[in-house]
């Protein structure tokens, strides 16, 4: 075409578009006005016909497919006329993420023969579907397809032929096949939490149950077992270990067609709305993390890549756990200490003053990942390694993934250089213990606070205005950190791993699923975890003394279904804490406890979302205080008038007297009524004698008695009563069958003891004052005993220091010691006593302010 040929055309249309334009700009009443009536309804009918050739969803993808099928055919004609037509009469639709990519084989199926299927509208006119994996729902939707792996389309093309299917399938397996039966049964799964065992399919499946039976397992085996305790003067090698992500590492091992190293792999249930309990390093490079839901994880990956889900493999992961374990317990050299941390994470300690030779720790590493990675079958780990647990911690930052890193805190500080290198590698959080709202009170006093080093040099100088900001405790535990020290602490998981280990609470939580109408309906739940837990309890030989209760209730503003499924949604936290006073692991009392605590948490049963219960305060159960407790009981024993038993018939009193005496039931006469007369006398004689004479040697013998009792054996009586009455009330606080677990001071249990060294301190430090470490435990006894309900102890310490006080003021009022105490005394301990003045169940309740 012609330059002018084309000028002609292009002014042709503008010319049509003006008067296009024009037409459109007329008033339509006036242009409707024009036409007669014939008219007006010919238009109308032909305007109604044109809007109705709109296209329909249905009708767009239909032409699309028209149209892709035609460049289809123009590709095959183009590249396919000496190809062999392997492919004829395969319909093929690929599905997700392959490898190579979906252009490549849509090429390929094309020119070979077959027929390309863009869209999923029909399956019937599919034949085969490609894909590299699938999520849980696609498997199942397509388990009755020829699903195959994209290697049946190369390797065919490869031997131009047609291969089978079947060497190919995706979902051919014994695995994926159990892995369809396993969801099918975990759809039909209860998820009713008003059925009894609502309970039991929630923790089946729940990952965070699993974690924590395995974890008290491992730690109860270690306890268990025998190990080697370090001193503080030791030098320690402390080898971190941990898996790289243990369950994405196990699920994808179980699953032959995913490439950990290449694919962006999740572990969840699979659904949209599900959480990622773990991802692999790919998946992490897209921002991916642990915890995010399905849908939002997708959304993060850019165009052509897919994520893959897979489900949890529980026997897989425990199983590979216990290999990992027994690796770690038959290495050559024999460790101190296996101090397991979670099922894929341990720290192991060499005491090196036990060793004659120096260890290679390099070695160690290079071994250990070698052994982990060939026993359990190609699952990696990571080590980071030095002589105390925060830098062991950083060095396996470091040292991920699949790696080691060794740095002691020796090489750390030598070089200011090195060591503030070494500290701007990671963030502030990076540190144990060290969580957000730490991060937020540092950051309160410099904004741009981001890595270890800027901490460094904002404060390493400065430890009041850290402890100022976040805590005496917490401040001295950071600064420690910086230096690659530990704090005493963290250093109780290596030198007393028996107490740092040892179970000191039992909870479950549930905050899916539930759905109530009654407050019956919420007894009932109660009463089966309540059940569940004491259960548990008892296994551990354990009693409990503080229950806490705390419910999850939906919020004024939140939907009452939220976008999880019966999941949680937005809600408010409500918790309550109650004391039993003495440890107890009946259900009876536990349950009535429960419920009464979430009546007087008020959340209506239709609002609940969550339920958590959680035993505190855990104590041992020994044999010595059951038999403190069986004697400390009152001795009543259930009794029967013999009169009674003398009524009976005959026949039956010989079955009836087995019976009692096999319960223990004792037979008694019936009392008789208080005689006002001397013993010596017989009863019949007196009742024989007349009225007259009777009253009068009842009045002779009440005189005498008169005479021989005096006011002096009354007050001796009175003043023995007394005392009795003191002794009780000591054997049942202080004594050796005292109903309270004894709490020991300075390694002493007898309260009497304990006043003693007190005032021994007392006396001892009223010039220079007490140590403020000593202030602490001796306040920490204290809570202690506020915590278990004995304030009167309490309130005896406080005025044995009260009279103190005051006898001393002349003396020594103006020390700086003097002055430590009545500081103390008044704004530690009083405040206390007046906390807990209504508290103490006894007879009398103690109602007063202490003003000492």
């Amino acid at each position: 075409m012609d330059d002018d040929k084309l000028l002609e055309i292009l002014e042709s249309s503008q010319e049509a578009e003006v008067r296009g334009r024009s037409d459109d700009e007329r008033d339509p009443a006036e242009t409707l006005g024009q036409l007669s009536d014939d008219a007006l309804i010919e238009y109308m009918t032909n305007l109604s016909q044109g809007a109705k050739k709109d296209f329909t969803r249905e009708e767009y993808f239909r032409d699309k497919e028209v149209k892709q099928r035609e460049r289809d055919e123009a590709t095959r004609a183009e590249l396919g006329e000496k190809r062999v037509p392997i492919f004829a009469g395969c319909t093929i639709y690929i599905n997700g993420y392959t490898k190579p990519g979906r252009l490549q084989l849509h090429e390929m199926i094309v020119t070979y023969g077959g027929k390309f299927q863009h869209y999923l509208l029909a399956k019937k006119k599919v034949t085969h579907i490609v894909a590299t994996n699938l999520p849980l729902k696609k498997r199942l939707e397509f388990r009755n397809y020829k699903v195959v792996k994209p290697e049946w389309i190369i390797e065919s093309i490869e031997q131009q032929k047609l291969l089978p299917w079947q060497d190919y399938a995706l979902l051919w397996d014994q695995e994926q096949r159990n892995l369809q039966l396993n969801s099918t049964i975990h759809s039909n799964s209860t998820i009713d939490c008003k059925d009894p065992n609502f309970l039991k399919t929630f923790f089946e499946n729940s990952r965070l149950h699993h974690l924590s039976n395995w974890k008290a397992d491992l730690r109860s085996r270690f306890l268990s077992d025998g190990f080697n305790k370090p001193s503080r003067g030791d030098t320690l090698s402390i080898f971190h270990i941990d898996f790289d992500c243990f369950f994405a590492t196990v699920a994808a091992l179980s699953c032959k067609s995913c490439d950990i190293d290449r694919v962006p792999i999740v572990v969840c249930h699979g659904s949209k709305s599900s959480d990622i309990a773990s991802c692999n390093y790919v998946a992490r490079k897209y921002g991916i993390r642990n915890g995010m839901w399905v849908s939002r994880a997708k959304s993060l990956l850019p165009a052509g890549v897919e994520l893959v889900s897979l489900p949890y493999n529980f026997k897989e992961i425990e199983e590979k756990s216990k290999i990992f374990y027994n690796v770690l317990k038959n290495y050559r050299i024999k460790f101190d200490l296996i101090l397991p941390i979670s099922i894929d994470e341990a720290v192991c300690v060499v005491i090196n003053n036990h060793i004659p030779h120096p260890i290679d720790c390099d070695e160690i590493c290079r071994e250990l990942r070698s052994e982990i990675w060939k026993n359990t079958g190609g699952c990696t780990v990571s080590i980071g390694c030095s002589n105390t647990l925060v830098l062991a911690r950083l060095n396996l930052k470091i040292a991920k993934p699949n790696g080691y890193y060794i740095l002691t805190q020796e090489k750390m500080v030598e070089n200011e250089a090195d060591w503030d290198s070494y500290l701007g590698q990671f963030q502030i959080d990076d540190l144990p213990g060290i969580g957000y709202s730490i991060v937020s009170k540092l950051r309160s006093v410099r904004a741009h606070l981001n890595t270890l080093l800027q901490l460094k040099q904002c404060f390493y100088n400065s430890l009041p205005l850290l402890q100022k900001c976040v805590g005496k405790k917490t401040g001295t535990k950071i600064l420690m950190s910086l230096e690659g020290k530990d704090d005493e602490e963290t250093s109780r998981m290596i030198f007393e791993p028996e107490s740092f280990f040892a179970r000191k609470s039992l909870s479950i939580e549930i905050n899916w699923g539930i759905r109530f109408d009654t407050v019956q309906e919420i007894d009932n739940f109660i009463d089966t975890c309540a059940e569940y837990l004491v259960q548990k309890l008892q296994e551990m030989n354990r009693k409990t003394s503080q229950i806490t209760l705390k419910v999850l209730r939906r919020c004024a503003n939140a939907p009452i279904e939220p976008e999880k499924y019966l999941g949680c949604g937005e809600c408010d936290a409500l918790s309550h804490n109650c004391r039993l006073g003495i440890p107890t692991s009946e259900l009876g009392v536990i349950a009535t406890e429960l419920k009464s605590t979430f009546r007087l948490l008020g959340c209506p049963s239709k609002d609940l979302r969550g339920v958590s219960i959680q035993f505190n305060k855990l104590v041992e159960v020994s044999y010595d205080q059951n038999e403190n407790q069986q004697r400390l009981k009152l001795p009543f024993q259930k009794t029967l008038n013999f009169d009674v038993f003398d009524n009976l018939p005959n026949d039956v009193k010989h079955d009836f007297s087995k019976e009692l005496k096999r319960r223990n039931i004792v037979l008694t006469s019936s009392p008789r009524p208080k005689a006002t007369y001397a013993g010596t006398y017989e009863e019949k004689f007196m009742e024989e004698l007349p009225t007259q004479i009777r009253n009068e040697v009842k009045n002779d013998l009440r005189i005498n008695r008169k005479i021989r009792k005096t006011k002096v054996d009354e007050l001796r009586e009175q003043n023995q009563r007394r005392k009795e009455s003191i002794k009780n009330v000591r054997a049942h606080l202080l004594g050796h069958e005292s109903l309270f677990e004894p709490i020991k001071f300075q390694k002493e249990a007898r309260f009497k003891d304990i006043c003693k060294i007190v005032m021994e301190w007392f006396d001892a430090t009223l010039i220079e004052g007490p140590h403020e470490k000593d202030l602490l435990l001796f306040e920490n006894y204290l809570d202690r005993l506020s915590d278990s309900n004995r304030v009167p102890l309490i309130l005896r310490i406080s005025k044995l220091i009260s009279v103190r006080l005051n006898l001393k003021s002349n003396q020594y009022g103006q020390e700086v010691g003097f002055q430590e105490w009545e500081q103390f005394l008044l704004r530690n301990v009083i405040p206390k006593l007046n906390k807990n003045k209504h508290t103490f169940q006894t007879v009398r309740k103690l109602d007063i302010d202490f003003d000492i």
